[in-house]
């Protein structure tokens, strides 16, 4: 809008601030209302946002300075299998090798487990993750070995914790 309280005069040059009609003045405060409503829809997604900020600050404060992110190095799915080998379970599973800056974590993904060994082999404690939290948590054995019961949908990754420090593998879909 145009027209300010301490204007003498009106949208349309009437003294007071008077509207010419009823619809003139309802389109207005429409308009006035609109944008109220984006503004607060405005402020309703800032403060989201800072939330999810603060909340992603609060969990980087509680991992640990030494983190380190696994990249993916090998996926099996990237590859045709070889010839004449064969699962003796019957299922398709999928190996995947993480490494990063001298450690690792290599992953077999099966129907009902994901299993695997810390590298190089260190006992830890391996926690699969979604973004929604944590799914399940195993310790490993001396040679850095683990399986946990569960084969999760959508996107999760490995927190890898052992005396080298805390590592991480980049999200995946399993």
């Amino acid at each position: 809008m145009s027209w300010h309280s301490d204007d003498t005069h009106g949208p349309d040059g009437l003294p007071d601030g008077l509207w010419p009609d009823d619809d003139r003045l309802a389109a207005e405060l429409r308009e006035a209302l609109a944008e109220a409503a984006l503004r607060e829809q405005v402020a309703a997604t800032a403060r989201v946002a800072y939330s999810a900020h603060r909340g992603m600050l609060a969990l980087r404060e509680e991992l640990d300075a030494d983190l380190l992110l696994l990249g993916l190095v090998h996926d099996s799915l990237g590859h045709a299998p070889l010839a004449g080998v064969r699962d003796r379970s019957g299922q398709p599973s999928r190996t995947l090798v993480f490494e990063g800056d001298g450690v690792g974590v290599e992953v077999e993904v099966g129907e009902r487990a994901v299993e695997g060994q810390l590298i190089p082999a260190r006992p830890g404690r391996v926690t699969l993750r979604r973004p929604d939290g944590d799914v399940a948590s195993t310790d490993t054995d001396e040679v850095g070995y683990f399986r946990i019961e569960a084969h999760p949908e959508g996107p999760v990754r490995l927190l890898c914790t052992s005396a080298y420090g805390v590592c991480v593998t980049e999200w995946l879909a399993w």
